[in-house]
C-alpha cells in the first residue's frame, strides 16, 4: 500500500483541526473533484494527486465591520488612485509609475488585513497581474514599431499627403474618416488597437497630441461593445447561461444606446479638435458620415452580436470617403493658418523624430508640434495679408501669441538672415507667389502634375499646389504625386502597411475563417514544473501559460503570442514594409527597435501596477472586492440600482481597462439585481456593457498606452479631466434610453 506523502500544510491542518464542511467562520471548503467531495484532504496519497483535486479554502469576503465598511474598504485603493491622478485643492499629481503600484499595495493590505483573504490567492494575484502587463506592453511596442517603420520608409508621410489631398485640409472630414477607421479596427481587434493606430494618424495630420488622444479615447467608447468580434458580449456574459437570442437582444439594446449617444455627443467630441463654428457649418456632412457608420452597425445588431462594429466601420469608411470626394454637406475650409494656433490646415506633422517632416522642414519640426494647443510655447503661422511665415511665441504675462523677433532657426542664426531662409518659401495668399509656384510645378523634371483638389472660394480654386513647408519636405523626400498606373502602384504599396494590418486583424479574428482557433491552440504543448511558482506550458501555437500560480488551484495566466496584436500584424507588417523600402529608409530595424524599447520601458512599471490592481480586484469570485462592491450596492439601492448600473460597468472598465473584464466581473451582479428589481435582465446587461464601453474613456491603462504610442508626456489626470464629462454624459444618456427596454418585460 502506498504511504501518504507529506501534504501541503494548509490541507493537513484542515484535515486534522477543522470540520470539513464548516472550515472557518468566514470560509468554505472547495474541491473541484466532486467524486471525493469533502473527504479529499483525508484521502490524498501524494502532492500531485492533492494538486489535481484543486483543493482550496474560499473566503466569503465579509469583513469584521459590516457591509457598508466592506464597500468603503474595497473602494479605498480606487479612491486613492483617483485623488492621486486628479488631486484636489491644487495639489501636485502623482505619476502613475508610483500611484498605480501604491494602489495595488493598498489593495493587498485590504485583502489580507481586513477581508482576511487567502494569502496564497493574494500573492498569486500579484504574480498574475505582473504577467498580465505583458499583453498591453507588447501591443504598444508593436504599434510603435509599425509607425516608426512607416515613418522611416516614407509611407506615413505619403499617406498623410494623400489624406490632405482627399480632404483638402478639412478638419471635420479628417475626423470623420479616422472615426470610421478606428470603429472598424475595434470591431476586428479590440485590445486598445484603434487608439494605438488612430491617434498617431490624427497627429500626423497636424492635430495637437493631447487633443488627438482625447478624441480617439472618446470615439472608441462608442465601439467597444462589439470589439474583437463581439468578445465583450459572448465571452463577457458567457458564464450566465444565456441563449443565442439573449445575446442578440443585448446587442440590439446596446446598439440603440450607442447610436443615440453618438448622434448627441460625437459633434461635441469633434469640437475638441475642430472649432465649434466649423463643426456647426459642416453638421450635415458630419451626421451623414456618422449615419454611414452607426446605422449599419444598428442594422447588423438585429442578427449578430459579433460583427456590428466591424461591418459598420467598413461601410462608414467607404461612405465617408464618397461624401468627402463629392463635398456633400461640406463647407469650404479657408486654407490659411489659424491665428489662434498657428497651424495651417494643410500642414502635416509626425510622432517620430525620424520623419522627413521633422528632419527636413524647419517650420514643422518635432519641437514645433504642440502637445496641446493650449500648452504650446512656440509655433508658426502664415500672415493672411502678406503670405509670409511668422514665428510666434507665448507672452508669459497673458498667454497671448506675439511675434518672436528673436527666432533662431536650427543652426544657430536668426531667421532674418538671407542665407538661412528656405530656398522655396511658399506664400499662400498672394497671386504672384501662387503663379510662381505653379510655374515651378509645370517644369518638374518628371513632368508630373500635382493633383488639384480643393474648394471654390472667392471665385478661385484653392488647390493642393498651395503646399506648406511640411508638404514640400515630403515632396523632396519621395517626389511629387504621380499619375496613371505609376500613381496606382505607389498608392497600393505606400498604403499597404495599414491595409495589410487591418486585413490581418480581420482574418485572424473572424472565427469562421479558422485562424482564430489555430492561433490560440494550447495543445500539444510541453511543460516545465517551476516548483511552487507554477507549471509553465508552451504550446505549438506559441501560447504561454503559467498554471496553478503559487500552487493556488485554477489561478492561471495565459499569453497568446501569435493572436495578440504584436508579432501579427504589427511586427510582421513592419518587417515586410522595411524590406520593400529598405533602400530609401532613413534608419534600420535595430534603430527602430531601440526607439520602441525607449518608449515602453517607463510605462511598464505603471502597467504592472495597474494589472496587479485589476487582479486583486477581480480574483476570488464572490469574495473579490469588485463583487463585494456590486453585491452590497445592489442590495442597498434596490430599484435605484438602475441609476448606477451603467456607472458600475464604467467603474469596471476604469480599473480593468477592458469592457470584457468589466462584464465578467459585474455581469452576474447585474443579472441578480435585475431579477430582484423585476426588470428585463437582458436590458440590464445591455446597460452594463454600454457603461463598460463608456468607461474605456477614463481607463488609466488605455490612457497610458495611448500616451506611450504617441509620445505624449503629460499627467494622466489631465486627460481624464477632459474625457470624464463626456463619459458620464454618455452613461446618463444610455441609462435614459435603456429605461424603455428595462420595463418591457422579460
Amino acid at each position: 500500500m502506498t504511504e501518504p506523502h507529506a501534504l501541503p500544510r494548509r490541507l493537513d491542518e484542515l484535515a486534522q483541526d477543522i470540520d470539513a464542511i464548516d472550515l472557518l467562520d468566514d470560509s468554505q471548503y472547495v474541491c473541484e473533484n466532486s467524486t471525493l467531495g469533502y473527504d479529499c484532504p483525508y484521502t490524498c496519497v501524494s502532492l500531485a494527486e492533492c494538486d489535481s483535486c484543486a483543493c482550496a479554502v474560499q473566503d466569503d469576503g465579509v469583513g469584521p465591520w459590516g457591509k457598508a465598511m466592506d464597500v468603503i474598504m474595497c473602494l479605498l485603493p480606487i479612491i486613492f488612485l483617483v485623488c492621486a491622478t486628479i488631486p484636489p485643492f491644487g495639489m501636485k499629481a502623482m505619476p502613475t509609475t508610483k500611484s498605480l503600484p501604491l494602489a495595488a499595495f493598498l489593495m493587498v493590505l485590504v485583502r489580507l488585513m481586513y477581508l482576511g483573504s487567502d494569502a496564497l490567492l493574494v500573492c498569486g494575484s500579484v504574480v498574475k497581474g505582473v504577467h498580465e502587463a505583458i499583453t498591453p506592453l507588447t501591443i504598444m511596442a508593436g504599434a510603435i514599431c509599425l509607425f516608426e517603420t512607416m515613418e522611416v520608409t516614407r509611407c506615413m508621410p505619403y499617406m498623410m499627403r494623400e489624406m490632405k489631398v482627399l480632404t483638402g485640409g478639412h478638419g471635420v472630414a479628417e475626423l470623420c474618416v479616422i472615426y470610421c477607421f478606428a470603429y472598424m479596427v475595434e470591431g476586428a481587434s479590440g485590445f486598445g488597437t484603434p487608439v494605438a493606430l488612430g491617434a498617431p494618424m490624427l497627429i500626423s495630420l497636424g492635430h495637437p497630441k493631447l487633443e488627438s488622444v482625447v478624441v480617439l479615447l472618446l470615439a472608441n467608447t462608442f465601439a467597444t461593445v462589439f470589439g474583437a468580434v463581439g468578445t465583450p458580449i459572448w465571452f463577457g456574459f458567457g458564464s450566465l447561461g444565456l441563449t443565442e437570442q439573449d445575446f442578440i437582444q443585448i446587442a440590439f439594446n446596446s446598439a440603440v444606446a450607442l447610436v443615440v449617444g453618438a448622434y448627441i455627443l460625437v459633434p461635441f467630441v469633434f469640437c475638441i479638435l475642430a472649432p465649434f463654428k466649423m463643426v456647426k457649418e459642416n453638421i450635415i456632412f458630419l451626421l451623414l458620415s456618422l449615419s454611414g457608420c452607426m446605422l449599419p452597425m444598428l442594422g447588423i445588431s438585429f442578427v449578430s452580436y459579433e460583427f456590428p462594429s466591424l461591418i459598420g466601420g467598413m461601410i462608414g469608411l467607404g461612405i465617408s470617403a464618397v461624401l468627402v470626394h463629392f463635398k456633400v454637406g461640406m463647407k469650404p475650409v479657408e486654407l490659411v493658418a489659424s491665428g489662434e494656433t498657428g497651424r495651417h490646415p494643410m500642414d502635416i506633422a509626425t510622432v517620430s523624430e525620424r520623419s522627413v517632416v521633422s528632419l527636413s522642414s524647419p517650420y514643422m519640426s518635432k519641437s514645433k508640434i504642440p502637445e496641446s494647443e493650449s500648452t504650446a510655447k512656440t509655433m508658426t503661422r502664415i500672415d493672411t495679408a502678406t503670405g509670409e511665415i511668422v514665428h510666434l511665441k507665448r507672452d508669459d504675462s497673458n498667454s497671448a501669441w506675439v511675434e518672436d523677433e528673436e527666432f533662431v532657426r536650427p543652426g544657430g542664426d536668426k531667421d532674418d538672415s538671407e542665407e538661412n531662409k528656405p530656398e522655396k518659401q511658399v506664400s499662400f495668399n498672394t497671386d504672384e507667389n501662387r503663379e510662381k509656384h505653379a510655374e515651378e510645378q509645370d517644369t518638374n523634371t518628371n513632368g508630373n502634375e500635382m493633383h488639384q483638389n480643393g474648394f471654390e472660394d472667392n471665385d478661385r480654386q484653392v488647390s493642393f499646389d498651395d503646399i506648406t513647408e511640411s508638404q514640400r519636405a515630403i515632396e523632396e523626400a519621395i517626389g511629387p504625386r504621380k499619375t496613371g498606373i505609376a500613381y496606382v502602384k505607389e498608392f497600393l504599396l505606400r498604403t499597404s502597411p495599414i491595409t495589410l494590418t487591418v486585413l490581418l486583424l480581420i482574418i485572424t479574428r473572424i472565427p469562421q475563417i479558422g485562424l482564430n482557433d489555430l492561433l490560440k491552440k494550447t495543445e500539444p504543448n510541453f511543460s516545465i514544473y517551476f516548483g511552487t511558482y507554477g507549471t509553465f506550458r508552451l504550446s505549438v501555437a506559441l501560447v504561454f501559460q503559467l498554471e496553478n500560480i503559487l500552487t493556488y488551484p485554477s489561478l492561471n495566466w495565459k499569453y497568446e503570442l501569435l493572436y495578440t496584436p504584436f508579432l501579427i500584424p504589427f511586427v510582421l507588417v513592419s518587417v515586410i514594409t522595411y524590406i520593400i523600402y529598405r533602400k530609401e529608409s532613413s534608419d534600420n530595424m535595430r534603430g527602430i527597435f531601440r526607439t520602441v524599447y525607449g518608449r515602453v520601458k517607463n510605462p511598464a512599471v505603471a502597467l504592472a501596477g495597474a494589472l496587479t490592481l485589476v487582479q486583486l480586484m477581480i480574483t476570488g469570485e464572490e469574495a473579490a472586492p469588485a463583487s463585494i462592491i456590486g453585491i452590497v450596492l445592489s442590495e442597498a439601492f434596490q430599484g435605484g440600482w438602475i441609476a448606477i448600473a451603467a456607472s458600475i460597468g464604467a467603474l469596471g472598465s476604469f480599473f480593468s481597462g477592458s469592457t470584457t473584464v468589466s462584464n465578467l466581473t459585474f455581469g452576474s451582479v447585474q443579472e441578480i439585481a435585475a431579477e430582484q428589481i423585476g426588470v428585463n435582465v437582458n436590458a440590464m446587461l445591455a446597460l452594463q456593457v454600454v457603461g463598460a464601453s463608456a468607461g474605456n474613456g477614463i481607463c488609466l491603462n488605455n490612457i497610458i498606452a495611448a500616451c506611450t504610442v504617441t509620445g505624449l508626456v503629460i499627467g494622466e489626470g489631465k486627460i481624464i479631466a477632459k474625457t470624464a464629462k463626456f463619459v458620464f454624459a454618455f452613461v446618463a444618456i444610455a441609462t435614459l434610453i435603456m429605461l424603455a427596454f428595462l420595463f418591457s418585460g422579460n
